[in-house]
């Protein structure tokens, strides 16, 4: 079953359960890797969590030359956690942290790498610092300001009519959703200071609470946006496009007869490198000459034509048991006992009757006949 197949299987399986498997393609790129492109989509609906707005940029003019201005959003936590898990990003544990410097000041820090395609690793690292006095007096400001120049979220506005007093206004250049004037609410003069200390002691209340945890995960987030080359803003319709994120993995192909047989050689390898090469026994060193050849010094012995077809005389004792009287056919006994005997060279040493190629390189190499071991002796 291919890929396509079995997530469409899966997809229809669980079809009443939400899903956190991107989408992918995979393409083998050539018999020992493959490149996989997987799919990410943000959910762009208002309360999903995966992205939040920054503000808006001015994309133009109308025909009646007004400035027409589009919303900019920047992926949050959830978006930016998928894409991480995507991209295969790892974070060192020990290093990926967060330490208290004071009272006041949390100090987050993550160390995440990536895989390149070529197979190396691309690292960086980044940290978040929160120090409490400096978030409050961020807070305090952002609410003088919407205290005296309006709160223009609609949510936000409508709560803080219900408990200040101010009034609402209008505002024709801005058009909401229904095409009307955006309403943004003012805060009287009379409650302007109970509406900024409420506010920054319910903001600074949950940043007391969680503001080792904001410290790691921004720096962890910060981490994911470098590796990945995230911009900071983005515009909805880019948003409503899937993120491809391409990765390389090693991953042979079998069916390729040169594939298996690389993996079984690297395999065979791999074990002499754990257990050493195992030793070929004597038995083995007497069958084929190049196994044989290696038994005794091969720049002294190369022209040797016994070695190429006798084994070594201390194996000879191997074998002993398993020479059988050839089987010839009567009459040829006698004629064949006259040949051996013909040879007429024996050595001047035990007296052995020798074969000629062996009297003839003993008598090159040392001067007399000597048969296979008193030429092993005279050779120390």
């Amino acid at each position: 079953m291919d890929n396509s197949n079995a997530l469409a299987e899966i997809q229809s399986k669980y079809q009443n359960c939400n899903l956190l498997i991107p989408s992918a393609t995979s393409v083998q790129i050539n018999p020992f890797y493959k490149c996989t492109v997987m799919e990410v989509t943000a959910d762009t609906s208002e309360n999903s969590g995966d992205i939040f707005k920054v503000g808006n940029t001015k994309v133009g003019e109308d025909h009646n030359g007004k400035a027409i201005y589009a919303d900019l959003f920047s992926p949050a936590k959830p978006l930016l956690m998928k894409l991480a898990t995507a991209a295969g990003i790892q974070f060192h544990p020990e290093h990926t942290t967060v330490i208290r410097e004071n009272s006041n000041t949390y100090v987050g820090k993550a160390y995440g790498a990536l895989r390149l395609p070529d197979g190396t690793f691309k690292t960086h690292v980044e940290t978040k610092r929160i120090c409490l006095d400096d978030e409050e007096a961020k807070y305090r400001l952002e609410f003088m300001d919407k205290s005296i120049m309006g709160i223009h979220e609609w949510k936000a506005a409508k709560a803080a009519a219900e408990m200040f007093k101010g009034e609402w206004r209008e505002n024709p250049e801005n058009l909401n959703q229904w095409n009307k004037p955006e309403k943004y609410y003012v805060i009287a003069d009379c409650d302007r200071e109970k509406y900024i200390e409420r506010s920054v002691l319910v903001n600074m209340t949950l940043l007391r609470k969680t503001a080792s945890e904001k410290a790691q995960t921004g720096a962890i987030l910060r981490v994911i946006r470098a590796l990945l080359g995230i911009k900071g803003t983005y515009k909805l319709q880019e948003l409503n496009k899937p993120f491809a994120v391409p990765t390389v993995t090693f991953s042979p192909d079998y069916s390729d007869a040169s594939v298996r047989q690389a993996m079984l050689q690297q395999g065979m390898n791999s074990m002499g490198n754990m257990f050493g090469a195992a030793s070929v026994p004597p038995a083995a060193r007497s069958f084929g000459n190049e196994v044989f050849a290696n038994t005794f010094n091969p720049e002294e012995n190369l022209d040797n034509p016994v070695f190429a077809s006798e084994c070594d005389v201390d194996h000879e004792e191997l074998y002993t048991d398993y020479e059988q009287t050839p089987q010839v056919p009567s009459g040829q006994g006698e004629e064949l006992s006259q040949q051996e005997e013909s040879t007429g060279y024996f050595c001047s040493e035990c007296e052995k009757e020798i074969k000629e190629n062996v009297y003839t390189y003993s008598l090159n190499k040392f001067g007399r006949p000597l048969c296979m071991k008193c030429q092993k002796g005279a050779g120390k």
